[in-house]
């Protein structure tokens, strides 16, 4: 089983008592386990991503953690490279360990978690994020150039670029960012939200961070909360605050904005059909997948009401 050679491998290079070895994710370019070494937990990532960018990654990490961004750091164990070249089942690899959060996924049914307060330190976070910006780095720009299995996804996908690239890019719209910032990708420890998972970090437009944020929520908080009605407004007038606490909107991030919503929708949809097994699937599932198609052949603008509703926050008006 691959839990066990990844075990093995771990045992091989680090010094110490292995234990709980546990497989958590394994996407297309990383696995990722859990591990406990002499009673304290880390993380093991094995990605196939070019090591330039690997090691950039991690010079970010450290440059966010020493300007006070609180996340899983990358970790180097003594005699231990931070990033190690290994072959996995003919394979190559490049190993990295990472602490762990110490935390926990926030809980969307608990009020306590799931608040307006919570709202506003997501957005917060995240401009505070976009503030601090970073050295120059061999990270990629705009991330990894996306290529669907379908012409008519293609097609649609090539004619959203193509309006994004109309904008201008400015230090205020545009530089390093997480690229894939929902709630899945941080944890509430002490209080506190602790990033994790900057493997797609790249140089992109600000407005990114807010689409991936923003889908998820609302998408999550309709899901989980049908009952709430105003929730997409809720959650946008306190993120949006949040960020405003911090950071500035304008009338080019919203326009901005429902082209990476429309763009998040395509990248969920082939994810989708890719990871879920079809004999497998809920009727969740399949819904999830109609809906994506419908909107995209559509080409509806996900959220698209909601916005307009809190669209005074990116004008001033």
């Amino acid at each position: 089983m691959k839990i066990e050679k990844i075990n093995e491998i771990l045992r091989n290079v680090i010094s110490g008592e292995i234990s709980d070895v546990s497989l958590q994710s394994e996407g297309f370019q990383n696995i990722v386990v859990t591990f406990k070494l002499d009673e304290n937990q880390y993380v093991a990532r094995l990605s196939t991503k070019k090591k330039e960018w690997i090691k950039a990654e991690i010079e970010w990490l450290d440059y966010l953690q020493d300007n006070g961004i609180r996340l899983a750091a990358p970790v180097q164990f003594s005699g231990v490279d931070k990033i190690i070249e290994i072959t996995m089942n003919r394979e190559r690899y490049f190993l990295s360990f990472f602490q762990h959060t110490g935390g926990q996924p926030v809980n969307v049914l608990d009020s306590s978690e799931w608040n307006g307060e919570f709202f506003f330190r997501w957005g917060r976070l995240i401009a505070s994020l976009h503030n601090i910006g970073g050295p120059s780095l061999d990270l990629p720009e705009g991330g990894v150039n996306k290529e669907f299995d379908e012409k008519w996804l293609n097609d649609w996908y090539e004619l959203l670029n193509a309006q994004l690239n109309n904008f201008p890019k400015t230090s205020s719209n545009y530089g390093l960012i997480h690229n894939d910032l929902h709630q899945g990708n941080f944890h509430i420890a002490d209080g506190e939200i602790v990033l994790f998972d900057f493997d797609d970090s790249a140089y992109q437009l600000f407005a990114q961070d807010l689409a991936v944020s923003i889908y998820h929520a609302l998408w999550t908080g309709t899901s989980f909360h049908p009952e709430w009605g105003d929730f997409p407004n809720y959650f946008l007038t306190h993120f949006l605050n949040g960020y405003l606490s911090e950071g500035q909107l304008s009338e080019d991030m919203y326009g901005q904005l429902l082209i990476l919503l429309q763009m998040r929708e395509l990248f969920l949809y082939t994810l989708f059909k890719e990871k879920w097994e079809k004999d497998n699937m809920e009727d969740w599932q399949f819904e999830k997948l109609r809906e994506l198609e419908s909107n995209i052949m559509e080409k509806r603008i996900p959220y698209e009401q909601e916005l307009e509703k809190v669209n005074n926050y990116f004008t001033g008006n």
